[in-house]
């Protein structure tokens, strides 16, 4: 078997088993030409105890050697961007009024979709104790996170269903090294403050039908007051009567003290209301029948601030696929009895 640690990290902290200098595009191409070839070795399993593998102990046993491809693959497609760009760069640049100097290449360990790599790119200095920036970074849109966009955008879309603790166990059933939770969260909270900004530049979808639907509706996220997480933090007195029903529901009741009662008006939960928008559209069945057939690019926006303001954003996608308010075209707003609601429309 091929020696890739000598150009693969096993994390990204590991420094010790890599390589210190450069790899060229040879001995790269070398070692995973080698790595090939004993994977098409190994999935023969001509001889020896691996003749009697199971599928499932080769399918299991296959994707690390995928991945260990995966990562020499994308090692070489940095390798040959590097040396082509270094072969353009000047040794020293004029840039808004700074002069930089060309640097020997720095080694960087980079988390991927498959795994970690370590690859070298060249560094422009300013001066001798200036900062500076790395090309080839810039050039493929490298973050400075170690981690790759692919690999950051996955996390992010899984976090809208999971947690964060869960988003990053999930990746580990899947992947070799996962971003942790701490950055993840940041990663959500970094693209979601550019999700207004993405939601209004983004395109109309496309092959639209002729009839838009718009629902609105209110859902209140319930929040924890401070008093309420110390009683569920507190200690909790044991019951008497633990194989009694009667006594285990009567403990329930007077486990805490009692609430004051409520006031004309107030409500019984503390939740902070969310409005949701959803947008659809319906197309006129082909056989004249009459029929609406749909729904079709379904899109929905919740926001927690104003009701105006969901009801703005509404406008603007409507105008967007083409339902002017004044245009001809059928639109029909479906809303609960919310009074707010009536008076936005």
């Amino acid at each position: 078997m091929p020696t890739t640690l000598k150009i693969l990290p096993r994390s990204l902290q590991d420094n010790t088993e890599v390589m210190t200098t450069p790899p060229s595009l040879e001995m790269i191409l070398c070692e995973l030409r080698a790595e090939l070839e004993a994977v098409i070795r190994w999935s023969l399993q001509s001889e020896g105890t691996e003749a009697q593998t199971t599928f499932f102990e080769f399918e299991k046993a296959l994707i690390q050697k995928v991945f260990v491809l995966g990562r020499l693959l994308i090692v070489l497609f940095l390798c040959g961007r590097e040396e082509r760009q270094r072969q353009q760069l000047p040794k020293c640049l004029d840039q808004n009024g700074r002069r930089y100097q060309l640097k020997p290449p720095q080694p960087r360990n980079l988390n991927t979709y498959f795994g970690v790599v370590r690859y070298f790119r060249s560094y422009m200095r300013e001066g001798s104790d200036g900062r500076g920036f790395h090309p080839l970074d810039m050039a493929l849109g490298l973050t400075k996170d170690r981690l790759s966009m692919h690999l950051l955008g996955l996390a992010s879309r899984l976090a809208t269903k999971l947690s964060f603790a869960q988003v990053a166990d999930t990746l580990g059933w899947f992947l070799a090294a996962v971003p942790s939770t701490e950055v993840i969260e940041q990663t959500v909270l970094g693209l979601g403050s550019r999700a207004a900004a993405w939601f209004e530049q983004a395109p109309a979808p496309e092959d639209d039908g002729e009839v838009l639907i718009i629902q609105f509706d209110s859902k209140g996220v319930p929040m924890l007051t401070e008093e309420t997480l110390m009683r569920r933090r507190g200690e909790r007195k044991p019951n008497p009567y633990p194989d009694s029903p009667r006594h285990q529901e009567r403990e329930r009741r007077l486990r805490y003290e009692s609430k004051p009662r409520r006031k004309k008006g107030d409500k019984s939960k503390n939740a902070k209301m969310a409005t949701l928008v959803t947008m659809y559209t319906l197309r006129h069945a082909p056989d004249g029948s009459g029929r609406l057939l749909g729904p079709i690019n379904q899109w929905t926006y919740a926001s927690f601030a104003p009701k105006r303001h969901a009801f703005e954003i509404a406008r603007r996608e409507a105008k967007k696929r083409g339902f002017d308010p004044d245009t001809s075209k059928d639109i029909q707003i479906v809303t609960d009895g919310d009074e707010d609601f009536a008076t936005y429309t």
